[in-house]
């Protein structure tokens, strides 16, 4: 079973237009401490997901894990046609039978609360890979939007130092230098040569999450194979753009 509700859906409605440009269904999975909506792209063996804490509800209350899929624009466009209409508090359930989730919004002129249901399917779970904390890097989102538009449809490598970090390709170059507070890097040195690896594609996810985000992390995953870019969206949601092959 799933209850949530938010008296403002701004943030959670900008995530799923994000997602709904990525792909056409995504997969929401929640625990006792999580909710999210994962996009996984197999083609170009990209994972794009907006994860959320309960502190980020008004309520939350979860009893078990799950996972089930969803189409994306109906919700988006039901949430979004509900918000013009001024019912931008809203309830989401899903009980056990698991075939449905049921929104029930309302309106602040005290008018009868409008229920929407949306089917979801069976959803094979995905590996999100398993983050390393121990080594990252980090960046200004303006830095990170200005290389996402130099870059565009790019491989980008990310090369570390204990001193700067520097982003290139074939055609561009960008160095940020610690010293000078353009980045934040850590645990850099202490062992083996460490390179992430940017897919700048499709070009619009890097681009408007750096709109929601502050700074923009970078992580290895924990078997080195992988790269975590994490956008954080406040204290308790952020963006998680899994690339296994970088």
């Amino acid at each position: 079973m799933l209850v949530f509700s938010l008296e403002n859906s701004d943030t959670f409605l900008d995530a799923l237009y994000l997602l709904s440009r990525f792909r056409e269904n995504a997969n929401i999975e929640w625990s006792p401490s999580m909710f999210s909506l994962t996009v996984p792209h197999h083609y170009i063996e990209l994972n794009v997901a907006f994860q959320m804490m309960p502190q980020f509800f008004n309520h939350f209350f979860s009893n078990n894990t799950h996972i089930s899929k969803i189409h994306l624009q109906p919700l988006f466009y039901t949430i979004k046609s509900m918000k013009e209409y001024q019912y931008s508090s809203m309830s989401v359930f899903v009980f056990k039978n698991l075939e449905r989730l049921l929104i029930k919004f309302y309106s602040p002129r005290d008018e009868l609360p409008l229920i929407r249901k949306f089917e979801v399917r069976y959803a094979v779970y995905e590996d999100f890979g398993n983050v390393d904390f121990e080594i990252f890097v980090s960046i200004d989102s303006l830095q990170f939007r200005h290389i996402i538009q130099e870059c565009r449809d790019y491989m980008v490598r990310v090369t570390p130092t204990h001193s700067h970090v520097r982003f290139c390709n074939e055609v561009k170059e960008f160095i940020f230098a610690k010293e000078a507070g353009e980045c934040i890097i850590e645990g850099v040195g202490k062992g083996p040569a460490v390179e992430f690896l940017i897919p700048v594609y499709p070009t619009h996810v890097y681009y408007n999450i750096t709109f929601q985000a502050q700074r923009v992390w970078l992580f290895k995953s924990v078997d080195k194979c992988g790269t975590f870019i994490i956008a954080p969206v406040g204290l308790f949601a952020q963006f998680a753009i899994y690339f296994p092959l970088g």
